[in-house]
C-alpha cells in the first residue's frame, strides 16, 4: 500500500536519494549523462521547501520499513529561471519523481492529480512543467492532459534538452 503525505525537511535525504534513482534510470533511454550528486539533489529540495507558497507531497510505502517512493512539488510560476517575476495564475510543477522500483503503480498519476487539486485550490488557472525531451515521461504527461507548448531549453546538470508542457486547470 502507498500513503500520501506532506513531508518535512527531515525527509530531504530520502527524497534526494529518490531523485538520484530516477535520474539514473534516464541512462536506459538517454545513455550515460552527467548526474547531479545526492548532495545537489538535497539542496534542490531545500530550495523547494524554502520557496514561499510551495506545495510538496510524498508517496510512501506503508509496510515496514516505510520508504519514500515518490515525490511531487509545485510553486508559483515565474517568467523564467533568470527572471523570478511571478506570472499571475501560473503554477510551476518543479518535481514529479517516482522510484523506478515503484513505476507503473499509479503513483506519479496520483501525485500529479493531488498537485492539480492543490493548484486549483490555491487559485491557479494554468500550470507548466519541464521534462527531459524524449523521455518516457513525455508520454505520461500527454496521457494526463498536458501538452507541449513549443518551448525548449537545456538542462546543464545532465547535459540534456528539456521541453515545456502546459495545461489549463
Amino acid at each position: 500500500m502507498i500513503a500520501y503525505r506532506t513531508p518535512g525537511r527531515d525527509d530531504i535525504p530520502a527524497m534526494a536519494e529518490l531523485v538520484r534513482a530516477a535520474d539514473e534510470s534516464q541512462a536506459e533511454w538517454a545513455g550515460e549523462t552527467p548526474m547531479p550528486t545526492v548532495e545537489e539533489e538535497a539542496l534542490e529540495w531545500e530550495l523547494r521547501f524554502a520557496a514561499a507558497g510551495s506545495w510538496i507531497e510524498v508517496a510512501e510505502t506503508t509496510s515496514p520499513p516505510t520508504r519514500i517512493v515518490g515525490a511531487a512539488a509545485f510553486r508559483a510560476g515565474t517568467v523564467s529561471r533568470e527572471d523570478r517575476t511571478p506570472v499571475p495564475g501560473l503554477a510551476h510543477v518543479n518535481a514529479v519523481f517516482v522510484h523506478p522500483s515503484a513505476w507503473r503503480r499509479g503513483i506519479a498519476r496520483t501525485l500529479l492529480e493531488h498537485a492539480v487539486e492543490a493548484m486549483r485550490a490555491a487559485g491557479f488557472d494554468r500550470a507548466q512543467l519541464w521534462t527531459l525531451e524524449g523521455s518516457p515521461a513525455e508520454d505520461f504527461y500527454r496521457a494526463q492532459g498536458w501538452a507541449r507548448d513549443g518551448r525548449r531549453d537545456h538542462y546543464p546538470p545532465m547535459g540534456l534538452d528539456v521541453v515545456a508542457y502546459v495545461r489549463t486547470l
